[in-house]
């Protein structure tokens, strides 16, 4: 029970809504129950991304700077990557609807997230052996 934290709760609390909300959508509900269920969970998903983006920005203070420094370069690479694979398969395949930056938000996103995913979800050792 001590590996059970609040974080671990809440994504709990977030997978079972995620299934009753696809549940909801799939079979077509149009009950009251399932609109004011629908708008709670895109609350609580706006909730629940802002306690992780202030759990991963109160991990990085905890960080080395080399660390932070090797994060934020992959960062980088990750965001330059995949900003350059989005707008070259949107050109591709779709290249009438080729907006100007919408490909920067799916590959910003993705870059923060492979960047900075354990940050949110798993302790960091104070001592690393390498």
């Amino acid at each position: 029970m001590k590996n059970f934290t609040i974080n671990k709760i809440l994504f709990i609390l977030f997978l079972a809504g995620l299934i009753m909300t696809i549940f909801i959508v799939y079979k077509d509900m149009n009950s009251t129950f399932s609109y004011i269920f629908v708008i709670l969970f895109v609350i609580y998903l706006l909730v629940y991304a802002l306690f992780l983006i202030t759990l991963v920005m109160i991990n990085i203070r905890k960080l080395k700077r080399t660390e932070i420094r090797k994060r934020t370069l992959t960062f980088i690479i990750l965001f330059v990557l995949f900003s350059a694979m989005i707008f070259i398969t949107n050109y591709a395949f779709q290249p009438e609807k080729n907006d100007k930056y919408s490909f920067l938000i799916t590959a910003l996103g993705c870059s923060f997230g492979v960047s900075f995913f354990d940050l949110a979800f798993f302790k960091k050792e104070k001592s690393e052996c390498l």
